[in-house]
């Protein structure tokens, strides 16, 4: 087992993926001991944690959970116990312990790799899933990857959107992860929340949120709080930040996604969909 007192990996030209149970995860970020530590990790009574696949707006909504939980200087980044970036010399399932109540948590783990608390929550833990359509994402993780040290560089996008459907790229395949959490819809601890609907209505998407915190808002603070994180402040705030959070919001669309794929990739995505979707109650808008 790596040691706890330093990330055993240093940079290299093509950072190493580590599989894991078939999923495939950056090895800047994601080590096998702390993936394994996870098995065992305490989710706590009272925490939050946000679930989702990278891309779909994790950090959007994780600023919305913060403000509306009291933006506590523990809960100022989003971690998650299965991190362990390069250059910090403990992974986050040591440090979190050590953090105060409410924790805010994020994770990018499938249902099935999570913490027992997380994927199967008692009492009052309460989990925040986000989805997005997977067209759109796939043409955000394709950007996001050219910048981002910790992910492969993608070649050209024709391959990269095909690895996309296949499942060959990290964190595994995109339909496996959300349907690994779309089974828990009709859990009470679970909220699902689409990307495209905080699109359409931000204001009623953070109240839904806020409800499900079983927090009540001011109109004032309500205000300040689809002021503060709107898409356009959030990728203002996030270009001054010195870390990778710097890269998150390119454009925000829904629908970008036509301004890349071709109508046989389109196609392809459709019928994958189709075939994964059906029956399963979870629907997305593509434009």
């Amino acid at each position: 087992m790596a040691s706890s007192q330093q990330h055993p990996l240093s940079r290299s030209e093509t950072p190493p993926y580590l599989e894991y149970q078939g999923v495939l995860f950056p090895e800047d970020l994601i080590l096998r001991e702390t993936l394994e530590a996870v098995k065992t990790f305490e989710i706590r009574d009272d925490d939050v944690v946000i679930v989702c696949h990278p891309k779909c707006g994790m950090n959007w909504v994780f600023e919305v959970v913060r403000k509306i939980l009291g933006e506590k200087k523990e809960n100022a980044f989003p971690i998650g116990p299965e991190f362990w970036p390069r250059g910090r010399k403990q992974p986050y399932y040591i440090e979190l312990p050590e953090y105060s109540s409410p924790r805010l948590m994020v994770s990018h783990l499938p249902h099935q790799l999570a913490a027992p608390g997380l994927a199967a929550p008692v009492n009052k833990v309460k989990a925040i899933v986000v989805l997005r359509n997977p067209k759109d994402i796939c043409v955000s993780f394709y950007y996001f990857s050219q910048k981002i040290d910790h992910l492969k560089a993608p070649g050209p996008w024709e391959q990269y959107c095909k690895d996309f459907l296949d499942g060959n790229k990290a964190y595994g395949d995109y339909f496996d992860h959300v349907l690994g959490w779309w089974q828990m819809k009709d859990d009470p601890h679970f909220l699902f929340v689409k990307y495209e609907d905080m699109k359409k209505d931000f204001r009623s998407s953070v109240t839904t949120i806020a409800a499900f915190l079983e927090k009540e808002l001011t109109d004032e603070y309500l205000a300040s709080i689809l002021n503060s994180c709107s898409l356009e402040s959030m990728r203002k705030t996030f270009a001054k930040s010195d870390t990778w959070r710097k890269d998150i919001v390119r454009n925000g669309m829904v629908g970008d996604w036509k301004n890349h794929f071709s109508a046989e990739e389109s196609a392809r995505f459709d019928q994958k969909y189709r075939e994964r979707m059906a029956g399963t109650g979870l629907e997305f808008e593509f434009e």
